[in-house]
């Protein structure tokens, strides 16, 4: 383990005092703020009435956190800022005045004229990685940190900014959102106060100045933790904080036990099914002890959604409005503009609750659902026979119902979900095109949904379906439904390492899901000692996709001071080697389609365009080192700079379009395709030319196009004698002909002038062909002239070719002898031996012989 101290200690500036001098006396603490006789109190300040026996009070002090929520209702809390005495039970005000301005009044502010300001705000290379990008907490003891009361920060807004002396900038932000604190990264007129530290930035200064915020240094930050008094004291901003805990708190109990209610309902009508011989579902079968709790907690309704409210809001006005959007024809946007769409496509990371926010807005609207995975109805045919015959029929089970519930205006329709859409391909048989097909003409909303919106073979939907974005939420939309778990489940969840978990897994709400049902077989408690462990055992790696790698390193909030802070340079690095090989060449391809919103003063956008050019020109010298036979594979962190993070850098901002595929591996097929004909053209030709290939593209192409084209185009079937008779002159076959006027670009482009010929002169002209012999340049094995295809029949002999790994066996005087035969030379042609005729057997001897038989 490292010892953050002496690390400091090494990496000290010229000039600066060591770190040694904070902390070398431990006995001399900072300043403390006098709150009155707290040693006599503590217990009654920082832990409920229920707790209060507990005989040692250091033991409660070092959980560092508010008691988490547990499956009963907590004891009420006697109030912060009211002291109660043991003996005679009266209210003293010992801290009842104190408040975060009061602590805040008391701690010197930081001189802003004094402040070294960061003169290069844009994004430095140079520089090592930012600090603070893990976030791990600190060692209070080895920092000589104070030990804060449980929740001390509470109710206060606070920005880091700048390089700390002896703690991590992410380190505090940690430190501060373990006593309560909310830590913000702009600076704004709720912010309560700025921790400065050395290389601040100007923009935050300036807001500083503007809007009179407090700003401290670290010793600051020491004293503000050791001077406020537990659950944030008094004051209006704590007040407040406390009221919206304890709102959580209630709702989270409500919620739990909402829940067990349903269960306990649940579970009773099971029994009454059972026991009058009714048949019970499939769901209510599973006990709810053994149900993962993916399947127990998923939402039943759609308040219960974490996060996307608008693209659920966004879902579910298009299926509202679905059936009169039908009646228009679909020719009107309507009131929210989805009225033109006769289908909705989903997209969004996994585990976000696309799915279920799906089935929650049909359920709720009345529609029955069925639904296909995409990967199990791939081909055309399957879509036709499973898919087809469903989009324009009504639901039977709807239908039945609505005899007895004729208020239900839906029941008779059915909404169609697939799922995965993008698991897909183009192997597939034309699956992809066939549903683009039923979304343009269905007669049944279908919801389609998948991860990757931008893959090219999910083209065939833009401007079909209606596109709803889901995007991973974020912890506050979490937390509420993750406290309900926790109170069902009778484990303590600290609300405030939340956004740890969510960082860890990406905010992936089932993997949280599945990781809390995993921690606690073996810990009842999750908080800040052990999230640390917890987060880096369940952290998610996910290896982006092309497009993704694209669309994050364009980005020019990763450029900027604060995006730098959370995604440094060896993340940046990580990206392009998620897919080296396409990363490189999906940012030549769209580096040119951005709005750049970091240019250096006075760089215009052209000068950053020539600059990332240059870049990856010389990343392509880097490369071909690496793929070359020395195989410098070392040199790949340079080409991830150099091709991808640095050019990236240079015009990152806002995407002006879609992220597009490379288009390198298209014309790189196409060059190879051009070479090979050119090369076989340079073949039938080197007889009659002295030219090389390049030579032969340059000089001869053209001139052999006119003497080619021309004939035909003027004088039509007359002039296919001469031309023919030019083509053996050069050993040009009729495919040659076609590589020839295919060849041709430019104002010498044939596309439009072959269209002139009439089709008969162009039949007469390959028959005329095909019907006469043509002389060969270059004989190769199988090869045969187009006249002589109809007649031979024979076949290429490759029973003597040996493989390159077996040991070619030594040559006998018998096998050479062999080898010189001449009736082996499969160039020299021999008259067909007679075979002989089987002597036909008498009648007679044919008849005894049968005889003898059936005797036998």
């Amino acid at each position: 383990m490292v010892n953050i101290t002496e690390f400091f200690k090494q990496e000290g500036k010229p000039g600066q005092k060591p770190a040694k001098s904070v902390t070398t006396k431990r006995s001399v603490k900072p300043e403390v703020i006098d709150l009155g006789d707290d040693d006599d109190d503590d217990d009654e300040h920082e832990i409920p009435a229920k707790k209060r026996r507990q005989p040692s009070v250091e033991k409660v002090e070092t959980k560092r956190s508010r008691p988490a929520t547990s499956a009963k209702p907590p004891a009420k809390k006697a109030p912060v800022h009211k002291k109660a005495s043991p003996t005679t039970g009266n209210v003293t005000s010992a801290a009842e005045s104190v408040t975060a301005n009061d602590v805040l009044q008391k701690i010197p502010s930081v001189d802003l004229s004094g402040v070294h300001v960061k003169e290069n705000v844009s994004f430095d290379f140079r520089n090592r990685p930012a600090q603070g990008s893990s976030g791990d907490l600190p060692d209070s003891s080895a920092l000589d940190f104070p030990e804060g009361k449980p929740n001390c920060l509470l109710g206060l807004t606070m920005v880091f900014t700048g390089v700390l002396p002896n703690i991590e900038r992410g380190q505090a932000e940690a430190l501060a959102k373990r006593y309560g604190a909310r830590v913000t990264k702009s600076i704004s007129s709720r912010t309560s106060v700025v921790v400065l530290g050395d290389e601040a930035g100007p923009k935050k200064l300036e807001n500083i100045k503007k809007l009179g915020i407090k700003a401290i240094d670290e010793d600051g930050f020491k004293q503000l933790i050791a001077g406020m008094p537990a659950e944030g004291g008094e004051g209006a901003a704590a007040e407040k904080a406390r009221q919206k805990i304890e709102e959580q708190e209630k709702q989270a109990i409500q919620e739990a036990e909402e829940m067990a209610n349903q269960e306990r309902e649940r579970a009773r009508r099971v029994s009454a099914a059972r026991a009058s011989g009714e048949q019970v579902k499939e769901a209510d079968k599973v006990d709810e002890a053994y149900k993962l709790w993916t399947v127990k907690y998923a939402p039943t309704n759609l308040q219960q959604i974490c996060g996307n409210k608008s693209s659920v809001s966004k879902l579910k006005n298009w299926l509202t409005n679905w059936e009169e959007s039908r009646r228009n024809g679909f020719k009107s946007a309507g009131r929210h503009g989805t009225g033109v769409f006769r289908s909705a496509m989903l997209y969004g990371p996994p585990g976000i609750g696309k799915t279920t926010a799906a089935h929650l807005v049909a359920k709720e609207l009345g529609y029955d659902i069925l639904e296909q995975n995409a990967s199990d109805v791939r081909s055309k045919s399957l879509l036709n026979n499973g898919i087809k015959n469903s989009l324009d029929n009504m639901s039977v089970f709807g239908y039945f119902k609505g005899r007895t519930d004729p208020s239900g205006s839906n029941g008779k329709k059915f909404v169609i979900i697939m799922d995965e859409v993008d698991g897909m391909s183009g192997g597939d048989r034309g699956g992809v095109g066939q549903l683009a097909s039923f979304c343009r003409k269905t007669s049944t909303p279908m919801i389609l949904i998948c991860n990757e919106r931008n893959l090219p073979k999910m083209r065939p939907f833009d401007r079909v379906c209606l596109d709803v974005q889901f995007r991973r939420p974020d912890a506050n939309s979490i937390k509420a439904r993750l406290m309900t778990i926790a109170v069902r489940e009778k484990f303590k969840l600290d609300p405030n390492v939340i956004d740890k978990l969510v960082q860890a897994t990406r905010g992936d709400i089932r993997q949280i899901v599945n990781l809390l049902s995993t921690i606690t077989k073996t810990s009842k408690q999750i908080n800040h000692e052990n999230i640390t462990e917890i987060s880096a055992a369940w952290e998610k790696n996910i290896a982006l996709k092309p497009f993704d790698i694209a669309h994050k390193l364009l980005d020019g909030r990763i450029y900027t001071e604060n995006g730098a802070q959370h995604f440094n340079l060896n993340e940046k690095i990580a990206l392009y080697f998620d897919d080296f090989d396409f990363a490189p060449l999906m940012i030549q391809e769209n580096y040119l389609s951005t709005r750049p919103s970091n240019l250096k003063k006075g760089q215009s956008h052209l000068s950053a365009v020539a600059e990332a050019a240059e870049s990856i020109s010389q990343s392509n010298l880097v490369e071909k080192r690496i793929r070359s036979s020395e195989q410098l594979w070392s040199l790949l962190p340079l080409h991830a700079i150099l091709s991808s993070v640095y050019p990236s850098s240079l015009v990152a901002g806002q995407m002006a379009g879609r992220i597009n595929f490379t288009a390198w591996l298209g014309q790189n097929s196409k060059a190879g395709k051009y070479s090979r004909l050119l090369q076989e053209l340079h073949y039938h030709t080197k007889l009659s030319t002295s030219a090389d290939k390049i030579s032969l593209r340059l000089d001869y192409l053209p001139a052999l196009k006119n003497r080619l084209l021309n004939p035909i185009l003027k004088t039509g079937a007359d002039g296919i004698a001469p031309v023919i008779a030019f083509m053996d002159g050069y050993y040009l076959t009729k495919e040659d002909w076609d590589t020839i006027m295919e060849f041709m670009i430019g104002p010498d482009a044939t596309d439009a002038t072959l269209k002139k010929i009439p089709t008969a002169v162009k039949t007469a002209f390959t028959r005329k062909y095909n019907s006469t012999t043509h002389p060969v340049a270059i004989y190769r094995t199988g090869a045969t002239t187009a006249a002589s295809a109809a007649v031979s029949t024979s076949t290429p002999d490759f029973e003597d070719i040996v493989d390159a790994d077996d040991s070619v066996p030594p040559a006998d005087e018998d096998d050479t002898q062999e080898d010189n035969d001449v009736k082996k030379d499969k160039l020299i042609k021999q008259k067909a031996r007679p075979t002989k005729r089987k002597a036909k057997t008498p009648p007679a001897k044919a008849s005894a012989a049968k005889k003898r038989k059936a005797k036998a």
